[in-house]
């Protein structure tokens, strides 16, 4: 998977401490896939499922917490009137490389129900914007995870 290294970047979450509030850095990347989801009016069960496994897998958020912090990402993704709160939070905390594999998981959750919504192609290019990329990288991640869906080289 060409996600599968972002836990080995994000570093482990063991540190935290496990009855405090989840992570605010977790609980914004997962807004943006929550947001990214709900963009053409409908976050199908395909979607919610790859998100759940973005944050465990690629996050590192532990089992038992994920629905939490789920639960509080999607609080704060509807109360939100922008995505700007989110990206500058995930810019001031990640390296770029760990914002550029948060694109390709952008667009896995667009491209994991078999369908590109004109305004899910239009957020994903947007929230990249905001995390700090342009159109090559953004086409690049998009490119890479296309691959993968396809059964391109590298899977």
């Amino acid at each position: 998977m060409v996600i599968g290294g972002l836990r080995s970047l994000f570093g482990s979450r063991d540190a935290r401490d496990p009855d405090g509030p989840p992570d605010p850095v977790a609980v914004a990347a997962c807004a943006l896939l929550l947001e990214i989801g709900h963009a053409d009016g409908f976050l199908g069960p395909d979607e919610t499922e790859r998100v759940l496994r973005h944050a465990r897998e690629d996050l590192g958020i532990r089992d038992s917490e994920v629905r939490e912090v789920l639960r509080a990402a999607e609080t704060q993704r509807r109360e939100s009137v922008d995505l700007y709160h989110f990206t500058r939070l995930i810019t001031g905390s990640f390296t770029r490389e760990q914002r550029l594999r948060l694109i390709e998981a952008i667009w896995g959750v667009v491209y994991c129900d078999g369908e590109l919504a004109a305004v899910e192609s239009q957020l994903a290019r947007r929230v990249a914007e905001l995390l700090g990329f342009q159109h090559p990288d953004v086409q690049a991640a998009k490119e890479r995870v296309q691959a993968l869906k396809s059964g391109g080289p590298g899977t």
